[in-house]
């Protein structure tokens, strides 16, 4: 028994002093947090309740023992108390608490608490010179009992309420900490109260200060790996708290003028180089919190100018729509017959407002990629035909270049495909539109194939339909190439060969393609070379 105890005070020492600094520590950082104080009262709580639950094995005095057994069961009420209380308010840095807990909880539990210490809980003990001290129970521990357990079972219950609704750093923090608690408070009811008190079995009771180490354990770990209680900080002071007192302690019990000294320094330099850690580390804390900020910011801003873009591409969009209505109807004769010369300005103008409907068109499509607001309207569709369609509507525009737009068809039909048609044909268009802009003379190929299937899952085979788009004309750098797919990149030739687009056709087109699960990419041997555009749409069909 002699063993046990000299063990298990040097694990009592350790715990109670992780418990201590820990909470303290905790209210040091950010005293005007709630979450921060109700931890630092339950870490002292449970720190006083390990120490008065050591005592009746140290003490030989009958009524002090019976006093120190009483007081465990005081600061148990209290340990359950505050951890309801911790599960309540945790993560929240401010909280209001309701008035029945002010005015009704607290009053009840205060009562509690100092009826556990009259006679009615524990009678008296019984002292054996074999046996650890034996409480003689009283009628009133059944009231202790459903305090202490129902406020258990209570915190336990809110605690995986708010774990079923967190969500990333907040979830792990929950998980670890209702873990914690869970395997502390099983231990303690189960070793420390239900065995002594139905089966008078106290020499698990020893122990106790292990039945609150998953408890440090799981907070700590959520410390280091998850910032629990925001305090990557803390756990840094709380390591070098430790060492400065551990050195502190070795200065205490030097037997030799040597050792002294030598465990002097050593402490002063623990100090010193522990400041400056912490100082560290306190800088690199606000200068990423100043970083996090910061990037708050800009993600405000980009949200404001992508809703901007979108109501200003609304407002422009009904009077082109409108304008393009008018200029067709002077075109085609509506409102009388226009001659040679007055035909060809207003070409012109139809040409322009085509040109900014586009525009518009493509800063809505922007807008709704970066807002992730992208319906798909999935449908069966044949990209055969898509890419007819596209292919004889840009023919004229090829023709006005001496250009030859070229639609090789495959030997066999391709397969239907579940796609949003739309948004297929708005790739192939962007990308064939792209080729032509670039190609001031020779040809421009475009070729659909779906290689042979692969297996997929029981019951379906997989292929990937690949379409492509050769031109003869200006080429692509390595670099040219690795900027092609973003926002408002055209690429060295792009101002050159033609001034009307905006740069942002080919990321709505990798967007789209990314949005049906394919890839696009552009292949080009240089300057000159000509380049080829390749769109790879995965294809599920039933055997």
């Amino acid at each position: 028994m002699n063993l046990f105890i000299d063990l298990n005070l040097w694990t009592l020492g350790i715990v109670l002093n992780v418990m201590l600094i820990l909470g303290l520590v905790v209210l040091h950082r950010h005293h005007y947090n709630i979450t921060n104080i109700v931890f630092a009262f339950f870490a002292l709580v449970n720190a006083l309740w390990g120490i008065v639950n050591y005592l009746p094995f140290y003490l030989t005095s009958p009524s002090s023992i019976l006093f120190s057994l009483r007081a465990t069961l005081f600061f148990a009420v209290w340990q359950t108390f505050l951890f309801i209380l911790l599960a309540s308010v945790f993560p929240r840095a401010t909280f209001r608490f309701p008035v029945w807990v002010k005015f009704g909880a607290l009053p009840l539990v205060f009562l509690v608490s100092l009826f556990t210490l009259t006679q009615y809980v524990f009678s008296d003990v019984l002292l054996s010179s074999s046996q650890p001290p034996r409480p003689i129970v009283g009628p009133g521990m059944v009231i202790f009992a459903l305090a202490a357990v129902s406020m258990v079972g209570g915190g336990i219950i809110v605690l995986t309420r708010k774990l079923r609704k967190a969500e990333g750093v907040e979830k792990i923090q929950l998980r670890y900490l209702l873990i914690g608690v869970g395997l502390m408070f099983s231990s303690i009811i189960g070793l420390n109260f239900l065995l002594p008190v139905l089966l008078t079995n106290t020499s698990l009771v020893i122990f106790a200060p292990l039945f609150v180490l998953p408890f440090v354990i799981a907070t700590t770990y959520a410390i280091t790996k998850h910032h629990l209680f925001d305090i990557r900080l803390i756990a840094t002071e709380i390591l070098t708290a430790l060492l400065i007192l551990i050195s502190f302690f070795r200065i205490v019990f030097s037997n030799t003028p040597q050792d002294l000294l030598v465990n002097g320094g050593v402490f002063l330099g623990l100090t010193f180089f522990g400041i400056l850690l912490i100082r560290s580390v306190l800088l690199e804390i606000k200068q990423k919190e100043q970083l996090r900020v910061a990037y708050a910011k800009l993600e405000e801003l980009d949200r404001s100018k992508s809703e901007f873009v979108s109501i200003a591409s609304h407002q422009l969009r009904t009077p082109l729509t409108a304008m393009k209505g008018y200029i067709s109807m002077i075109l085609e004769g509506s409102y009388g017959k226009l001659d040679t010369k007055q035909k060809q300005p207003v070409e012109s103008i139809y040409e322009s407002n085509e040109r900014l409907i586009r525009l518009v068109n493509d800063l809505l499509n922007v807008s709704r990629i970066e807002s992730g607001k992208v319906e798909m309207k999935w449908e069966q569709g044949s990209v055969e035909e898509i890419i007819k369609s596209v292919v004889e509507e840009l023919r004229i525009k090829t023709k006005e270049k001496n250009v030859e737009l070229v639609f090789e068809e495959p030997e066999s039909s391709l397969p239907l495909v579940r796609v949003d048609k739309e948004k297929v044909r708005n790739v192939v268009l962007n990308v064939i539109d792209n080729a032509i802009r670039y190609t001031p003379k020779g040809n421009i190929v475009v070729n659909a194939k779906s290689p042979a299937f692969a297996k997929a899952s029981a019951g379906r085979q997989m292929s990937n339909l690949l379409i492509s788009v050769k031109d003869t004309g200006e080429g692509m750098t390595q670099e040219e190439m690795g900027k092609l797919f973003q926002t408002f990149s055209r690429g060295g030739a792009g101002m050159r060969f033609s001034t009307e687009g905006a740069g942002l056709g080919l990321y709505i087109a990798k967007k789209f393609v990314e949005m049906h699960k394919g890839r696009i990419w552009v292949e080009s041997q240089g300057k000159g070379q000509g380049s080829t555009f390749y769109v790879e749409l995965p294809v599920k069909q039933e055997i």
